[in-house]
Formats: structure tokens, C-alpha cells, sequence
């Protein structure tokens, strides 16, 4: 495992901290770090909380489209460690959750591991077992501002994904043409199709183990992959989201 400099020692420490105690997490203790800083503080708390008995079941994958990659003014795909996983239906305290919001993005499970730093997209389908419905939902927890090494060693805001229903990847015909309809309380919010969103997820995997070839890690059997939201929306008490994707399946989430 890649070891860390003094600066980023400094920067996991405070992070971990601030996760283990609710510390302060000092401004100062990200300053002049940037995106690859970020990324080995992430792989290091990592390391600590599946050290402490946490269970990993997944990776996400960041900035997957271009207009993020222009803003955050890099050609790189982030990763970050999924840790909690809730099947579609379920139930959740809106309050429990600093600043919550709700993306769709499709899920992924791994039928294979995908690993190296030039795995070709086109293999990357046969290496899936089931490609789901799926919500990212984050959480408000460092104050990240315009760091983005603080926004990458937070985990890009991960608290936990939804999976919906889903299929084999050889029911889509062509995943990129996929829609996907957001709704709330049974009012349509967002529409799109994918393409019009995000890169080709199959791309984006690709590009995600090659990124996790830089830490020794890669995406194992069983794992769940989320490749970019369409969307963000705040949540709040007595909200019933649901979105459908066609040809896939559909995912629901409701708060209390």
C-alpha cells in the first residue's frame, strides 16, 4: 500500500479525527494538497475503517462528465469507498443526515474482478452481473468550500447507495440510451437520458480500476459500482422519492 507523505499524515489524522470524535477539522490541515494528495488520504481511511471492522461493498466513481472535469479543471476519475448499502423501499430519517441529497445513478454488481490500469472498456459488460437502478445518497460532513483535496479525501460526500431492480447487461441494448425519470411525491422533477448526463459507464469503470491501480486496489467480485448522478436534489420529511430507468428497473426511497 502506497505510504503517505507528512502533509498528507497530517491531513488523514485530522479527517479521521474529525470522523471518530467530530473534532474540528482545520482549514489548514488541507492547504496546498491537491486532487492525488486527496485520493492517498481516501485510501488511508480506508484502510482504517475496514482495519477497525467495517465491511467495503463498492466503489463510486467522480467526475464522469465532462462539464465536471472542466470545473474541477482535470482529465481524472476519482474513487470513493461505498460502505452502506439499503435495498429500494426503504425508509429514512430525514434529520439524521447532515444536508442531505439524493442522486440517481446507475448500480453496478460485479460478477469479476476489474483490475489494472488499461482495462478496455469493451471488456468491462462481461464483467458485470447485473446493472440496477440505483441512488447515491450524501452527506454534508467536512467543509470542502473549493478544496477539492478536501472533497476527494471526504469520500466525494458518500454516506450510503439505494439499489433498485435490474437486469443482465445483455437485456440493454444500448446502455447509453437509457432514460432516466426522476420523481417526487409522484411529481416528475428530471428527466434525461443518460448520455446526455455522463460518460459511458463502462468507460468510466475502466477508468475507475485504473485509478485504483495506483493505490494496489481494484474492483472485486460482488462489489457495487455507481458511475455519476444526473441529478442532485436536497431531501426533507415526508418526501417519496422514485426514478425509473428504462429497460432497467426502478428505485425507491422515502424519508420521515
Amino acid at each position: 500500500m502506497n505510504s503517505l507523505n507528512d502533509n498528507q499524515s497530517r491531513a488523514a489524522d485530522a479527517l479521521w479525527d474529525h470522523y471518530q470524535r467530530g473534532a474540528d477539522l482545520p482549514d489548514e490541515a488541507f492547504e496546498g494538497l491537491d486532487f492525488n494528495d486527496g485520493l492517498a488520504i481516501q485510501a488511508e481511511i480506508r484502510r482504517r475503517r475496514l482495519e477497525n471492522g467495517a465491511v467495503q461493498i463498492g466503489w463510486k466513481v467522480g467526475l464522469t462528465s465532462d462539464r465536471a472535469r472542466r470545473q474541477a479543471g482535470i482529465d481524472d476519475r476519482p474513487f470513493g469507498h461505498l460502505m452502506q448499502k439499503f435495498d429500494s423501499g426503504v425508509s429514512l430519517v430525514a434529520s439524521s443526515v447532515n444536508g442531505a441529497t439524493i442522486e440517481p445513478e446507475m448500480c453496478f454488481t460485479i460478477g469479476e474482478q476489474i483490475s489494472g490500469p488499461d482495462v478496455d472498456p469493451k471488456t468491462v459488460p462481461s464483467r458485470i452481473e447485473r446493472v440496477s437502478a440505483g441512488y447515491e445518497l450524501n452527506e454534508r460532513r467536512a467543509i470542502v468550500g473549493g478544496n477539492l483535496a478536501m472533497l476527494v479525501a471526504d469520500n466525494l460526500t458518500n454516506w450510503a447507495i439505494v439499489e433498485g431492480s435490474g437486469v443482465a447487461p445483455d437485456e440493454i441494448p444500448d446502455i447509453d440510451e437509457i432514460e432516466i425519470v426522476q420523481y417526487c411525491n409522484d411529481e416528475e422533477r428530471f428527466r434525461c437520458v443518460h448520455r446526455e448526463q455522463v460518460d459511458n459507464p463502462f468507460v468510466s469503470i475502466a477508468r475507475l480500476a485504473a485509478t485504483l491501480h495506483r493505490f494496489e486496489m481494484s474492483i472485486e467480485v460482488g462489489q457495487k459500482v455507481i458511475t455519476g448522478a444526473y441529478t442532485r436534489y436536497a431531501v426533507a420529511s415526508g418526501e417519496n422519492w422514485v426514478a425509473d430507468y428504462s429497460g432497467i428497473g426502478r428505485v425507491e426511497t422515502s424519508y420521515q
